[in-house]
C-alpha cells in the first residue's frame, strides 16, 4: 500500500506559520527527543489549522523542528489503492498524517496531536493505557476505520496506544498535549 499525495509544493502561507502553537510544538519536539521518545526520524506532531491542520514533514527529527517543516494537510481521502493525502509545503506530511486526521475529525475540541514511538507499550497497557485491537499499517482504510472504532469506544481517552505502533495524545492546548505524554512517561519511570 501505497500514500498517495496531491501536494502543492509552495512553502506554507506565512501567517500560518506566525502560529505560536508551532513554536511550542517545535520546543516539545526537541524535549522529547532528548527524553528518547521520538528516536531518529521517528514521531510527529500537529496542530488544527482553520484549513486543515499543520503536521511536521516525513522524516523531520522532532529535535530539529524548522518553519519548512511544517506541512498544511488540507484533506485525505481513501480509495481502492489506499490513502491520497491533499497538502501544501515543501515536503510531504508525516506519514501518519491519518492518525492526526482521524482525531482532528472525531474530536472538534483537539488542537493538537502527538504521535510518538516510544517503546513499552506493553508497560503502558498494565498501567491502564487504552489500546487499539489490532495492528494495520499507518494510512490505510483499516488503520482509520480501527482508530475510529476505538475513539467510538473510549471517548473520554486523550491518550492512547495504537498497538504495536507507538502512542496518540490529544489536547485542547499544546501544553494539555505534552502535559498527558509527560504523566505517562512519568508513571512508566516510577512503575519501573
Amino acid at each position: 500500500m501505497k500514500v498517495g499525495h496531491r501536494r502543492d509544493s509552495r512553502p506554507v502561507p506565512a501567517d500560518l506559520l506566525d502560529d505560536p502553537r508551532l513554536e511550542g510544538l517545535a520546543t516539545w519536539g526537541a524535549e522529547l527527543a532528548a527524553a528518547g521518545l521520538s528516536p531518529g526520524e521517528s514521531g510527529n506532531l500537529s496542530c488544527r489549522a482553520a484549513e486543515g491542520f499543520l503536521i511536521t514533514r516525513t522524516g523531520v527529527p522532532l529535535a530539529t523542528i524548522a518553519n519548512e517543516d511544517w506541512v498544511l494537510v488540507t484533506g485525505i481521502e481513501h480509495d481502492a489503492d489506499g490513502p491520497v493525502v491533499t497538502s501544501r509545503g515543501l515536503h510531504e506530511p508525516s506519514k501518519d498524517a491519518s492518525v492526526h486526521a482521524v482525531l482532528y475529525e472525531r474530536r472538534p475540541t483537539a488542537t493538537s496531536v502527538f504521535h510518538l514511538h516510544v517503546g513499552r507499550l506493553d508497560d503502558l497497557q498494565r498501567l491502564g493505557v487504552p489500546a487499539t485491537s489490532t495492528y494495520h499499517p499507518a494510512g490505510t482504510r483499516e488503520s482509520k476505520e480501527e482508530i475510529e472504532r476505538f475513539l467510538d469506544q473510549h471517548p473520554d481517552t486523550r491518550y492512547f496506544v495504537l498497538i504495536d505502533h507507538g502512542i496518540v495524545a490529544w489536547g485542547e492546548t499544546v501544553a494539555e498535549t505534552a502535559t498527558l505524554v509527560d504523566r505517562y512517561q512519568a508513571a512508566l519511570a516510577e512503575g519501573g
